[in-house]
């Protein structure tokens, strides 16, 4: 019977590579909270008082880094700075994106600080100013989330016009799309179909699924035409 080899060090000035652990930032209950976080904001809010109370609070809640909650309070400040739209709840569909706003809204808080925090960690392995590093992703991000801002308030808009052809017409609602070169494929596979107002088609509402979609909704197609739009 051979005895198995004794393992061997690590050849001299070399060190075995430290154990891979998470930064906590895909933890599904974190995001949870930092949407709820966002959510509960108002205009008169002290944004820099409610950021540090609300890490001091993740901090013993989800045993987070120092380096995260430095990232997570960067991200947090540069958003705050940018409050999203108040649209409001007129019926079901302005609820539900309402809903996929602050989840969409928490989901890149969590992932701009994960880029912040990689930003700042290759910064320090190459000796570089780390706030440096800081600051110039973060105004990257300042414009990601332009970007994404405009998308959550497209969404809202197009949510709302929903609402208020149900309000006209009823639950049934017809898919409209203004067919022309910038039209996407999955619009115009929707056009003239028929989809349920309290029921967000897989692609989104129409007019909230690309910035030039043209599509609208309307008054239902009459029964051969009633091929649902796939819904959630």
């Amino acid at each position: 019977m051979t005895t198995p080899a004794s393992p061997q060090p690590p050849p001299q000035g070399q060190q075995p590579p430290p154990p891979q652990q998470g930064d906590g930032l895909d933890d599904t209950a974190l995001a949870v909270a930092i949407a709820a976080f966002l959510a509960g904001l108002t205009v008169t809010a002290s944004y820099a008082a409610s950021i540090a109370v609300l890490l001091a609070a993740l901090k013993v809640r989800f045993k987070l880094s120092g380096a995260v909650r430095r990232a997570l309070g960067s991200v947090l400040a540069m958003v705050t700075t940018h409050p999203h739209p108040v649209t409001g709840v007129i019926g079901p569909a302005s609820e539900q994106v309402s809903r996929m706003n602050a989840a969409r809204r928490a989901q890149y808080v969590l992932a701009a600080a994960r880029r912040v925090k990689t930003a700042e960690n290759e910064a320090r392995a190459k000796g570089e100013s780390v706030e440096a590093a800081r600051q110039m992703q973060l105004e990257r991000e300042r414009k990601f989330y332009e970007q994404h801002q405009a998308a959550m308030w497209n969404r809202a808009r197009a949510a709302g016009q929903v609402d208020m052809e149900a309000a006209v017409h009823g639950r049934l609602l017809s898919w409209n799309t203004v067919l022309d070169a910038r039209t996407s494929a999955e619009c115009r596979a929707a056009d003239r179909k028929n989809f349920y107002a309290d029921r967000m088609p897989d692609i989104g509402w129409p007019g909230g699924v690309h910035p030039f979609a043209g599509a609208f909704p309307g008054r239902p197609g009459p029964v051969h035409r009633c091929c649902l739009v796939a819904a959630a």
